[in-house]
């Protein structure tokens, strides 16, 4: 049985109706989903200590719930509420997925106890620093994109992490990853990069992402002989260049930048697996026919144009795709497969 307390009403003028409730669960439940019901509050989880998978994600939680007596979790999902820091889960040694994104944490704290957890979801918080990952050295997965970071730093000791994601914070320099030599993905859109740098030891690294900043020049990617995926959109780069020291990359994404030069694009010829590739809204663009022919011309190899089949025709919608066009995507994903 858990203690429940939730908005009933809300009239719109700060008079809220509340109601505290029991709820009758199975001690032997090993997951429970309680999404959207408005909770402030619940208790009493020492009457289901076998719930390894706790979902309470679109609620109205000001505190995270007392479920240190959770000994089994494994996955606990406190997205979208109300949390201002992260506390009661020190004793949690089995968690190994946690995510509290959407919240109002400002300081990534209390996870010091969490010895296995190898997934860390921190998205739109207001987190300034990165810190208190000490302990959690079974990283694979972090994200912490939206938040108010200036700087990357305090990563080095996570030895396992694969995958990071720091989008749509204030970075403006990539720095601090050298010793991250298992990273496959590295994700930094929306921030205030300049400069291509810091990325020479991340030999592994098989997906970039560097869209939405200020980069005006491609380089800096000498490094990472095992990329097959990068996304530069949105940038300001007015020249293709230095395109041997990404050979390998099947998918490769410029759109929005400054390139006019059509000459510039015949060194794309020496990407021997490219396959998708996508250029829209470029000063070449003149109009959709001419465009897109002409790239057909210049890589006749491309599968992948924008986001459509080279050989789609506009305005067919009933028109028949190629036999081996499902297979590309399916090749694509097996190459993201991290």
């Amino acid at each position: 049985m858990l203690s429940i307390e939730r908005v009933v009403s809300n009239k719109g003028n700060g008079d809220i109706v509340k109601e505290i409730i029991t709820r009758d669960v199975d001690p032997e439940i090993k997951e429970l989903n309680l999404i959207r019901h408005r909770i402030l509050r619940i208790c009493q989880f020492e009457n289901t200590p076998k719930i390894e998978n706790l979902s309470l994600r679109w609620n109205l939680l000001k505190k995270v719930p007392d479920v240190q007596c959770l000994s089994a979790l494994t996955h606990l999902n406190l997205n979208d509420n109300q949390i201002e820091k992260i506390e009661n889960l020190e004793t949690l040694s089995n968690l190994e997925f946690l995510d509290v994104s959407y919240n109002r944490i400002t300081k990534i704290e209390g996870l010091s106890g969490l010895a296995k957890l190898k997934e860390l979801h921190l998205v739109h918080n207001k987190i300034v620093v990165i810190e208190g990952l000490e302990e959690n050295t079974c990283l694979e997965y972090l994200e912490l994109g939206d938040n108010r970071i200036r700087k990357i730093e305090n990563l080095g000791h996570l030895s396992k992490l694969r995958r990071l994601f720091l989008g749509a914070n204030q970075i403006r320099k990539i720095e601090n990853l050298d010793e991250l030599s298992t990273l496959r993905e590295l994700s930094l859109p929306g921030n205030a990069i300049q400069v291509i740098e810091g990325l020479d030891k991340l030999s592994g690294l098989r997906s970039l992402s560097v869209a939405q900043n200020g980069i005006r020049k491609i380089d800096g990617l000498s490094g990472l002989t095992s990329l097959v995926s990068l996304d530069l959109n949105d940038n300001i780069i007015e020249k293709l260049e230095n395109v041997e020291q990404f050979k390998g990359v099947t998918n490769l994404m410029l759109r929005k930048n400054k390139l006019d030069s059509w000459h510039d694009l015949y060194q794309l010829l020496e990407m021997k697996e490219l396959t998708a590739l996508t250029l829209e809204m470029n000063p070449i663009y003149s109009s959709d026919y001419t465009y897109r022919n002409r790239m057909k011309q210049i890589l006749p190899e491309i599968k992948i144009l924008d986001g459509f089949p080279t050989t789609w025709r506009q305005g067919d919608a009933y028109q028949q795709l190629d036999s081996d066009f499902y297979d590309v995507f399916e090749r694509l994903a097996t190459a993201h497969d991290f």
